[in-house]
């Protein structure tokens, strides 16, 4: 598009010219000055994405070249609590909002699951699903009397609140403040993690819409756990 303007900018300056001041411009001084101008505007442009190798050899025929932003690989891997145990939860809805549901796991230091749960909430979007999903593994953990030293999150948006103290919306008011109120008394270490180091959660939020009923998991009932993968486990 940038290109098609600049051409029927620089022809109109042409025929202007040539009407109006009588001066006449040679078609190959028009190229060159349309090549410069794109070419000023490729240098000064990053582009997020490569091209093909037939785009480039094109620009490269008009001697144009481009620059694309180098691509950063993150090496993401779940990090196991120094003492006691941490907590993996993750929310899941389907629609947005949608059939919702929850799920999260607490692992040992070795990363052996000690309990996991599965619960369905019904209709909701994804931010509820987080809280009450945070909120339940909370609220087991403290059931259970297990001590937690960290509780990891793939939801910046809830974890953002939770560290500023203010809530993001309304509509998880509800299960928002019991669980802050928990993280404060506990001095509970809330973070933010990849979703690829979440795995497990995830696979047991959406196994909860699925059943659409709640499910907890303790570690002799392991082995007849919904089915996660081997890749989640690791």
């Amino acid at each position: 598009m940038y290109c098609l303007i600049l051409m029927l900018w620089e022809l109109s300056k042409y025929r202007c010219a040539a009407w109006f001041d009588q001066q006449q411009r040679r078609p190959v001084d028009i190229i060159r000055s349309i090549k410069l101008h794109i070419g000023l505007a490729l240098g000064k442009m990053m582009f997020k994405t490569d091209h093909s190798l037939a785009t480039y050899q094109i620009l490269h025929s008009y001697g144009f070249t481009y620059h694309t932003v180098a691509k950063r690989m993150n090496l993401v891997r779940w990090i196991p609590p120094l003492v006691d145990f941490c907590l993996n939860v993750d929310g899941a809805s389907k629609g947005n909002p949608g059939f919702c549901g929850g799920g999260g796991c607490i692992r040992d230091k070795r990363g052996t699951i000690l309990l996991a749960f599965a619960n369905f909430y019904g209709v909701g979007n994804n931010i509820i699903a987080e809280t009450r999903a945070l909120c339940d593994g909370l609220r087991l953990a403290h059931f259970l009397g297990v001590r937690l030293s960290a509780i990891y999150s793939d939801s910046s948006t809830l974890v953002h609140s939770i560290q500023q103290g203010i809530c993001s919306n309304w509509h998880i008011q509800h299960w928002w403040r019991p669980f802050r109120d928990l993280l404060q008394r506990n001095a509970t270490i809330l973070s933010h993690v990849f979703r690829e180091t979440n795995q497990v959660a995830d696979r047991l939020a959406n196994h909860a819409i699925s059943s659409m009923c709640n499910e907890s998991f303790l570690l002799v009932e392991w082995d007849h756990s919904p089915p996660l993968g081997e890749g989640a486990l690791s």
